[in-house]
């Protein structure tokens, strides 16, 4: 027996990501003089590959993923490693490969391999009773992350960080290297409001003396929120040029309308003219006369704000909600602690997703390469998708023993 309410939401999704991507290119194909429904034909062939990677791993035994997760973390190392030498790309950016008309990105699949391997290795440890399986978790991510972040990708490299946590946190494998994950990035966000850094300091010194907190434990975790305080301005120095200019104009997107700001600001200017019910389909402004570069991939969501309105807009977060509970039903109902940790991980991922697409569409995040699960054009990150679909009713239907 399958999770009916999770076939609803994601095939409800795929449907509206269909209307998005056709409005959001069709006006822009006819220019051109192309294929109106090029965009749409390509979305198609994809989702034709993700209903039948859908179909085997629904059909084969999630459990076998734990076995193979060593394999798989091999195979997602060398993808990313090939794709710096060999991928193809735009600008500064070297992200996938082109087979023929296709193309593919290996960082979006590395997403669904890292939730397995986590999960793999979260099952066997209840608890990282030592300094070596801390360390060989941080590895297990960090060497990904950092060859995703050298492409540049830090939207997906900031993935990796928020699924580490959260898978974590869901495992309560060990709490205090949750706070050594989570702290820092905190002292990251208070780092530019010095006094404020510095009274998050004094907070969480007081904290661990009340606690009575081991030497260890203060030379760990303020000393390590210290030094991330300290080297602001070196890691600052490590973004490219366009990731900083982001940021900033994330801060003041006025200061550069025209420029880095300027995605920002159609977005929001797009969303907000939607109103209640939206201009209508193919009638909106912004979306059919093409102000918002790649509006049918990373800002598919300003082309539903406009065209369907806040109604349209409150739909896709309802069945997005509806998507992440039930994925959050399938870890609780799990029949073994791997199956509960692998739904969790797809659950978080799905939120972090959503979470930062809407919120850097609305203009209240900065603009990271962050495509919306099952509605923003793209092959490889809706293949991901249907195959974590897969494997998640792979486990609803093994959570109970066969009795006969």
């Amino acid at each position: 027996m399958s999770d009916l309410l999770l076939w609803i939401a994601a095939g409800a999704l795929i449907l509206i990501g269909f209307l998005a991507i056709f409005s959001t290119t069709y006006s822009m194909q006819i220019k051109l003089g192309g294929d109106p429904l090029f965009y749409v034909k390509r979305q198609l062939f994809s989702l034709v590959m993700g209903v039948i990677g859908l179909a085997i791993f629904a059909y084969l035994d999630y459990k076998h993923l734990k076995k193979i997760a060593p394999y798989l973390y091999v195979i997602m190392l060398v993808l990313l490693a090939l794709v710096l030498f060999f991928g193809s790309g735009s600008q500064t950016a070297q992200r996938w490969f082109q087979l023929g008309p296709f193309s593919f990105q290996p960082s979006e699949l590395s997403k669904m391999i890292i939730v397995i391997c986590l999960a793999a290795f979260f099952s066997e440890r209840e608890k990282l009773s030592n300094l070596w399986n801390a360390g060989f978790l941080l590895a297990l991510v960090g060497i990904p992350f950092f060859l995703i972040f050298k492409q540049p990708d830090l939207g997906t490299a900031l993935v990796f960080v928020f699924i580490l946590i959260g898978m974590l946190a869901a495992s309560g494998s060990s709490p205090k290297l949750l706070i050594l994950l989570v702290t820092p990035m905190i002292s990251i966000l208070l780092r530019p409001f010095i006094y404020l850094w510095i009274a998050y300091l004094v907070l969480m010194a007081l904290v661990l003396f009340l606690s009575r907190a081991s030497f260890w434990d203060w030379v760990l975790i303020l000393g390590l929120n210290i030094a991330v305080g300290v080297a602001m301005p070196y890691i600052w120095g490590m973004l490219k040029s366009y990731q900083r200019q982001r940021i900033l104009s994330f801060l003041d997107p006025g200061s550069d309308p025209h420029g880095a700001g300027y995605h920002s600001l159609q977005s929001r200017i797009a969303v907000g003219s939607g109103g209640i019910f939206g201009r209508g389909f193919l009638r909106g402004s912004q979306t059919q006369l093409q102000f918002i570069p790649e509006q049918h991939s990373d800002f598919a969501f300003s082309a539903i704000g406009e065209e369907f309105g806040f109604v349209g807009s409150a739909i896709v977060l309802l069945l997005f909600a509806v998507m992440i509970w039930r994925t959050l039903v399938i870890a609780s109902g799990s029949m073994d602690t791997f199956g509960s940790l692998l739904a969790s991980g797809f659950a978080i991922m799905t939120i972090f997703h959503v979470f930062v697409n809407i919120g850097m569409t609305l203009g209240i995040l900065p603009i990271v390469g962050m495509p919306l699960p099952f509605l923003s054009f793209g092959g490889s990150s809706l293949l991901m998708n249907m195959i974590s679909i897969g494997i998640l009713q792979s486990i609803v239907m093994r959570r109970k023993k066969i009795i006969f």
